[in-house]
């Protein structure tokens, strides 16, 4: 396994130029298998997690600004290590939009049963589309709400500001940011980054191959898909 994290997001850092307002929301690092039946959150980081959050903090070196978590445990370890690798330390907010429950779940932890009855990959798939399931939110204006809360709590202070989060975060957002319907294929890997560079004329969502104006920045027609 390489020891660097996503070539695209080390890409996208480097790629940012000085001054500049980048927002990644950032699946964790590398953890073990999830036991079926189990919802997995007490999984902790593999040690090859710990070094690739290093080595993309590292990168991120001084230009680290917030750094935001899930309160899921491999979050805020994979938040850690990004400090610790970027030599800086800031707060670790642990933050709920995040995980646990997630601005896709509605409080309460009712959404619980939609994992139960039909399974991680099919809730995924769901939120991306659209779908909202019993006791989880309404998928695309919870991916607003989360594009206004990392804009808002970045503030467009210049930096490289990180928010750890999980594979459906960052698949969901991506799709409905974007408008682009996501595959499993494109399902983030771990410390895969949907990137959200910000400036005076708005705000550009890149994800893979994927780059535009982000969904709060666009036109009532671009989002209509016209």
């Amino acid at each position: 396994m390489s020891e660097q994290p996503p070539a695209h997001t080390l890409q996208a850092v480097l790629d940012a130029p000085p001054g500049s307002t980048m927002l990644l929301l950032v699946r964790h690092a590398d953890r073990g298998p999830i036991p079926p039946g189990d919802p997995g959150n007490d999984l902790p980081l593999l040690p090859e997690g710990v070094e690739r959050a290093r080595a993309l903090g590292r990168v991120i070196g001084g230009r680290l600004g917030l750094l935001r978590s899930s309160p899921v445990p491999r979050c805020a370890q994979t938040a850690a290590a990004i400090a610790a690798g970027a030599a800086q330390s800031p707060a670790i907010v642990l933050d709920t939009h995040l995980g646990d429950p997630g601005v896709y779940v509605e409080q309460g932890g009712a959404g619980l049963g939609a994992w139960q009855a039909i399974g991680h990959e099919r809730v995924v798939e769901h939120i991306i589309a659209g779908v909202r399931l019993p006791g989880l939110a309404d998928p695309l204006p919870a991916s607003r709400r989360l594009y206004e809360h990392l804009v808002t709590t970045a503030g467009g202070a210049p930096g490289v500001h990180v928010y750890v989060t999980h594979d459906l975060l960052v698949a969901a957002a991506a799709a409905h940011w974007l408008g682009v319907p996501l595959t499993r294929a494109d399902w983030p890997v771990f410390l895969e980054a949907l990137v959200l560079g910000v400036d005076d004329d708005g705000a550009t969502a890149s994800y893979r191959r994927w780059s535009r104006p982000a969904w709060g920045s666009r036109t009532p027609s671009e989002e209509s898909g016209g």
